[in-house]
């Protein structure tokens, strides 16, 4: 798989696959799985991306790692210490949205949470995000997700599994 056509742009593992790649931000986020379930957030911020699913995780702050960020950001957007040593580093994706065109580097990063149910956490959402839903690949599928969220889960699925 070279590159995947997303509605709104692309993505691909190798910046090579896509012409004149210049990244201008990198965005690290999670995939929390539990019980073969994964967390979803619903975005508040209806200017851009609100009333859209995606996964916890956020932009990288100066001089922090992926790994910093999604730590930091998981716990922001709902309250949950990821352990470092227990968050795998799955893999780095190269988005290019089309409109306005912008490059970025996504950090994909996975746990697989210890507790037996999902209903076993308590999420507490921040001011970015106005639900949340632990659902199965099929029902992700079917949400309104961010751009390219559809492809990239479809993609995490088939290489890790959850």
């Amino acid at each position: 798989m070279k590159v995947v056509l997303f509605k709104g742009g692309k993505f691909a593992f190798d910046p090579l696959h896509i012409d004149n790649f210049k990244p201008t931000k990198s965005v690290a986020i999670c995939y929390m799985v539990c019980n073969g379930k994964v967390l979803l957030l619903k975005k508040n911020d209806p200017p851009t991306v609100g009333d859209r699913w995606c996964m916890p995780g956020g932009k990288l702050e100066k001089n922090e790692t992926p790994l910093q960020a999604v730590v930091r950001e998981i716990k922001e957007e709902t309250a949950i210490l990821l352990l470092p040593e227990a968050t795998d580093f799955i893999q780095t994706i190269c988005i290019r949205i089309f409109t306005p065109k912008q490059d970025y580097l996504l950090h994909l990063f996975k746990v697989v949470l210890p507790r037996a149910q999902p209903s076993d956490y308590t999420i507490v959402l921040n001011h970015e995000h106005m639900g949340h839903l632990w659902a199965d690949l099929e029902t992700a599928k079917q949400l309104n997700l961010l751009a390219g969220g559809k492809a990239i889960l479809e993609a995490l699925h088939t290489t890790t599994g959850w």
